[in-house]
């Protein structure tokens, strides 16, 4: 299975370690994918001044191979990947959005730019950060593709509650691990603020909601069609 790019595709089982905001930057965080010896694989940073929430992700000589956002006004929060540098539809490889707008935990199907109907998905993502219980799957949940350890990789670090193992079985292509599993720290991020926001705003009366409740921007509708040109414009505004 690659999708992204056949240096970062092996027949064997690989195991990585995220380490996440190591550095911040003028515009940013960095944070970057270690592997079991502590070299460098890749380098994720995060555009502070985006407001897409921007994310590039680079090889060890700090070449872009993704870029992926999440598009604005989607109610299913949907996020875009694109190769290199770019956020032009026709370098989309794949899009991610939450399989259904009410959940309990956080759950995206993954389509493939060549996936038009989006009928069934690609792959799967389930889990939450915070348990470090990521998992990465088929779409049928057959085959398990990747998932995060309980405890993260010896990468010669210090244990650290920003440090996430990843274990990726063969045959997977883990640039598309790896972006994934950030998307879906990000999307789970999202989900913790509206419903702290929602309590703030509502109070006691707050508590009688359903704790699954998970829309997005009341009042807008889901635009899922990738833009046709780039976005650098809307994204480097500042908030």
């Amino acid at each position: 299975m690659m999708v992204v790019d056949p240096r970062f595709f092996s027949p064997f089982q690989v195991e990585l370690a995220i380490v996440r905001n190591m550095l911040t930057v003028a515009d940013g965080n960095l944070s970057c994918v270690l592997d079991v010896n502590g070299n460098v694989i890749f380098i994720i940073k995060d555009k502070s001044y985006s407001i897409r929430d921007r994310h590039i992700l680079l090889d060890s000589s700090e070449i872009p191979i993704l870029t992926f956002q999440k598009k604005r006004r989607s109610i299913h929060r949907r996020w875009q990947a694109f190769r290199g540098d770019s956020t032009s539809a026709k370098d989309l490889i794949f899009s991610t959005k939450k399989t259904t707008l009410i959940q309990r935990g956080t759950e995206l199907n993954v389509f493939l730019s060549d996936n038009k109907e989006e009928n069934v998905g690609d792959y799967k993502v389930t889990g939450d950060w915070k348990k470090r219980s990521c998992t990465i799957y088929s779409y049928d949940g057959s085959t398990l593709l990747a998932q995060m350890q309980d405890n993260h990789i010896d990468t010669c670090m210090d244990s650290d509650k920003d440090t996430f193992g990843i274990l990726v079985s063969p045959n997977v292509d883990y640039a598309l691990v790896v972006a994934l599993m950030v998307i879906l720290y990000e999307v789970d991020k999202d989900r913790k603020k509206k419903k702290i926001k929602a309590k703030k705003k509502g109070g006691c009366n707050s508590d009688s909601k359903d704790d699954n409740e998970d829309s997005d921007e009341d009042g807008e509708e889901e635009d899922d069609d990738v833009e046709d040109e780039d976005e650098d414009d809307d994204d480097d505004d500042s908030d």
